[in-house]
Parts: C-alpha cells; structure tokens; sequence
C-alpha cells in the first residue's frame, strides 16, 4: 500500500514534486509539495483498520515510522463500473483494509492560522467510488487564489456488501452500515488530527453527492453531532432513497450465501467472512441488478437503531436533524441516467419500470388506481414536457423515457430536496438551494444536464481556455468554499444567494448568468409526490 521512496526520489527529479512532512504522534508522514500550484498533498492516509463485515478500528500512530503519502492507496472492493473509475482502479487496485483518506492544503499557512476543512463523502450508489477518483488540488489552488483557503479530506468507505450487507444475520453481528461508521470514524479522525496540518476542526463542512450527500444527510439524523458544522449535499438528502429494516434484505443475504456456497455452512455469517475475496467478489458482482432482489439493488443502508435511529423519512418530517447550516441542491435533468437502458414504450412499461426500480417496495401505492390516474395526469406522455427538459419532441430512447426520467428525477431528487429545505426552513437552520443547469460540451444530448454533472465544477476541473465554463466554475467553488469559512455562500462581489426561507428561491447555476429564481418548476406534480410520500418511504421502513 506505500509507494517506494524511489518514486518519490524519482519525481523530485522530474521538478513535479518535493517532499512535505508532518508529525503525528511518532510517526513522520511524508507528502508532497508542487511548486506549480501550491499545493501540499499528503495520500492514502489510514484513518482506521477494516476487517471485513466488522466495524473498522481507530488508526494507531505509536509506532516509531515513516509514512510515504505520495501515492494513491487501493479504492474499496466494489461492483465493476465501465466508467472512468474503473481506470483508477486498475491503477490503484482494491483492498479490503481501505479505509483511507487523502489531505490536499495550500502549501504556505501563517504560522498560528488554521484553515476551515472540507471533507467530501463521494457517491456511486454506495456500490462504486474511490477518493483517488476525486483530486483535491484544483479546489485548494483556486480556494487560495480568491482569499478563501480550505483544506480538503477524500476519503473511501466501504460499499456494496462489505460497508452494507444487510439481513438478520448481519444485524445479529454488528455488522449494518458499516460504509457509514468508516464515515463517522473518518470524522473523528479529522477531529484528533487535522490541527497537524493546518486544519480547524472547528469549522469542518461535509460535502458530497448522490449517495454521499444521502451519507450526510444521514449522519445529520444524529442531531447532537459534533463532527462537523456544515453541511453542502449535492443531489440527495435523507429521502432520496429509503432506509429499510434489515430484515428486508434477507432475501439478498441469502442469494450471496448461496451464491459463494455458504447456505450449508452452520453459520453463513462466519462462512462469508472468511470466503475468498475474489469468489466474494464474483458473486457480488453476479448479485448486482438482478430483478428477483428486494428494490433495484442489493444493499443499501439499514435501520440499525444506532447510526440510522429510525425511519429517515420520519425522523425528517418530525424535525429531527441537526441544527446545521446547509446548502443543498439538484440538476436539472436528475433521472436521466438512470432510466437510459431500459426500453420505455408504454404507460405499462413506464410503470413497471417504476415498480422494479423504486415502488414494488410498497405495491399498494400500485393498488390505488386514483393514484395511478393522478401521476400519469401530471406527467403526461408529452415529450416536450420530459426530462432532458428544453429538448422538444425529441424522444431518445423508447417514446416514454423522457417522461420517466422527469418521474424519477422528481421522486428521488427534486421532492426530496424540497421537502428537506421546507422542514429545516420551518425548524429555523439556516439553507441554501441550488439548481444546476449548465451543458456540459461533448456529453450525449439525451443525458442533459445529468447527475454528477456539477462535479467537474466545484473540483475546478476546468481552465482559463473554457471561457464561460471556466467563470462558472470559478464562482460555484468560491460559494462553496465561503460557506466553509462563513457557514454563508456569499462572498465579497458575488452575486447575492439568498436564504431558501426568505422566497423559496434556487439559484440557478449557469454559464451565460447565474440568477435566482423561484422553486415552483412542476410546482403540481412534486406537491403530488409529497402528499403520496408516506406511501413511497414509510411503508417501506
């Protein structure tokens, strides 16, 4: 997992690098500097030891050693991507103990200063990503460049059935949820350790996306929590996708065990547990996406009465979620990527893919046909109406894939996050919402402006030479990174980004002017999906 110190050697003498080290405890920790852009980093940092399917361990520094953190360490074991993770990966490989992180901060911090710390919970369905996959260095340089420095955290958690297996046996063991405990034990070791390099842990903000910013939205149902006092959720909150009761996954369990060959074994758990990585591996793989599994994928994050306390659905509409300032925020075209492969013709094609993605776990909302009449009345078969929204009557795919993709993206994302902003509105904690819309050049038009599609620009992936989209990402990381500072986006010079309490206004990123405007688009048909939304999460709980 640690480079050898001839890489290290070997990049000083290219002029990429020089070394930078810091002390905790008695170890030495060896990064690297770039003199180009001002940027320390310090990789695959260890933040705790994971055994599989067991709660991972504080990491311990009371060895006498030296550390190198100049490369990449292994992204979690997870479901096999055709995406550009994948590349990474076979780069950096996967390993089991992977609960690591990776520090990126501005190389020259006065003495005695210490900087607001960003810590980013990626997403992936909570089946896919890796810190590597998510360079901090463009946010730290251009944070430094506008006065605001940060510093900023990556980290890996443990996905798919190692971070969230599910089932009686699993909940017997300890051993639900256990991506979002390496979350939380991430946390605590930014508190005990990221004064060493410079960072306040005072004045830490989560941010992440999709599933990650679900994690957030997740950790903020403990409401006593005092890890971190901001919060930046990108596409999910704690109703994007529901938490279930672990016995709900016991269909699922039961298909890895007889998948790997464990259903003789007396006790499966310690059977799975000790199986081969690469068989469990093949079979979590084989597992992924099949139709017969409870919901439209095989784990996911359980009510374990601990971490996950109760419904989140439930403990969100009864207020019961941290008093922590937040921004939070969509896309416009959310649903699309998600409803791509599946060949949407009908109205019964439309709702039987609705079924198996997301509903099936409440067949009676499917039983109701005035409900059935309502949502089809509200998102009619109008191509024009469909998401990619502003493409006319073009169709893509199957004629009712547009008119899906705005169903799920409203479901999963759009209602959510309204529903999230009206209840923190109405407890008093101060928020922020956001409404992406910007093309970004060289993608398929049938996606949009799609899910993930902001990314690129809060990690400032951009340069001088892409104009508008340079600005546009210039000014959305400084929003972010003022939060950070000010627990207020605002910053001198910016565009005013008012308080959604205020008029329930999005500001609406884009490159031509980003500008506020009211929070009313399909104003009926996500106002329906609210007032059928206890069918959608509780029943499901």
């Amino acid at each position: 997992m640690l480079l050898p110190i001839i890489s290290v050697l070997a990049s000083i003498a290219l002029g990429l690098a020089s070394p930078v080290s810091v002390q905790i405890q008695s170890v030495t920790v060896i990064g690297d500097y770039n003199s180009t852009t001002g940027v320390d980093k310090f990789l695959g940092l260890k933040y705790g030891t994971a055994e599989r399917f067991r709660r991972a361990t504080p990491q311990s520094y009371s060895m006498t050693l030296t550390i190198n953190a100049t490369a990449f360490g292994p992204a979690c074991p997870q479901i096999k991507g055709t995406n550009a993770l994948a590349v990474n990966y076979g780069i950096y490989g996967t390993d089991e103990d992977c609960t690591l992180l990776d520090i990126y901060r501005p190389h020259s911090i006065p003495a005695g200063k210490l900087l607001p710390v960003m810590v980013w919970f990626h997403g992936g369905a909570l089946t896919q990503g890796a810190a590597s996959y998510y360079p901090g260095t463009g946010m730290v340089e251009e944070s430094s460049k506008i006065n605001l420095p940060v510093i900023t955290v990556i980290l890996n958690y443990r996905l798919a059935a190692w971070g969230f297996l599910g089932g009686s046996e699993a909940a017997a063991n300890g051993a639900l949820n256990l991506g979002l405990y390496d979350q939380k034990l991430a946390l605590e070791w930014v508190q005990s350790h990221i004064g060493i390099f410079g960072g306040d842990k005072g004045k830490v903000t989560v941010f992440g996306q999709s599933s990650g910013a679900m994690s957030i939205g997740y950790h903020m149902l403990n409401v006593n929590t005092k890890l971190f006092r901001g919060a930046i959720l990108q596409s999910g909150t704690t109703t994007s996708v529901p938490a279930i009761a672990p016995e709900k996954y016991q269909g699922n369990y039961n298909a890895l065990v007889a998948a790997i060959g464990c259903n003789t074994s007396p006790d499966t758990f310690e059977c799975l547990r000790t199986t081969d990585r690469d068989v469990l591996i093949n079979a979590t793989n084989a597992m992924f996406g099949q139709p017969t599994l409870y919901g439209s994928r095989p784990w996911g994050v359980s009510i374990d009465g601990e971490i996950i306390p109760g419904s989140p659905s439930v403990l969100t509409a009864q207020g019961k979620i941290a008093n922590i300032p937040f921004i939070t925020g969509n896309v416009r075209d959310e649903g699309t990527i998600f409803v791509k492969p599946q060949a949407i013709n009908t109205t019964s094609d439309l709702l039987t893919f609705l079924e198996k993605d997301y509903l099936n776990r409440n067949a009676t909302l499917f039983q109701d046909a005035t409900n059935i009449l309502i949502l089809q009345l509200l998102y009619p078969n109008i191509p024009s109406l469909g998401s990619p929204f502003g493409t006319g009557q073009t169709t893509f795919f199957g004629p009712q894939f547009k008119r899906a993709a705005a169903i799920y993206g409203d479901i999963h994302f759009q209602w959510a996050r309204r529903n999230f902003l009206t209840i923190a509105t109405r407890k008093g904690i101060k928020s922020w919402s956001y409404l992406f819309n910007q093309l970004t050049p060289g993608n398929a038009p049938w996606q949009g402006v799609f899910h993930t599609g902001e990314i690129p620009y809060v990690f400032m992936k951009f340069s001088p030479s892409d104009g508008d989209l340079y600005a546009l990402s210039r000014q959305m990381l400084a929003y972010w990174v003022s939060f950070a500072h000010n627990l207020d986006p605002n910053y001198s010079g910016s565009p005013k980004w008012e308080r959604y309490s205020q008029l329930h206004r999005n500001i609406e990123f884009t490159a031509a002017k980003s500008s506020l405007e009211f929070d009313i688009f399909r104003i009926l048909g996500i106002e329906f999906i609210n007032s059928i939304s206890h069918q959608l999460l509780q029943a499901q709980s």
